[in-house]
């Protein structure tokens, strides 16, 4: 499976899976921030995809119905599709260092 292919659905179960065991979730960057750590992919690629955590950010537009980017991974958990589509951006910018 591809980088891009599981990114999302890793990120996604995890803060599923923190907010079932009622334990509260870690803010959505550092969660992608740790998820990068795990990747067995160059120091080279993580460093490039630390570097698009750090640099995402949402639109103005998108802006408009989420507080922050938890918020936004709040809401694809429960299946928002403009908070998946946020998610997707987000993983085609890490998506982008392996390439």
């Amino acid at each position: 499976m591809s980088l891009r292919r599981s990114f999302l659905p890793l990120a996604v179960v995890a803060l599923s899976v923190l907010t079932a065991c009622g334990a509260s979730a870690p803010p959505a960057k550092e969660l992608a921030n740790e998820i990068i750590d795990t990747l067995d992919v160059s120091d080279e690629i993580k460093a490039c995809m630390h570097a698009a955590v750090i640099d995402f950010s949402l639109t103005e537009d998108q802006a408009q119905g989420f507080k922050d980017f938890d918020d936004v991974a709040e809401k694809a958990d429960g299946g928002n599709e403009l908070a998946i589509g946020i998610l997707k951006d987000f993983e085609n910018a890490l998506a982008s260092c392996n390439n």
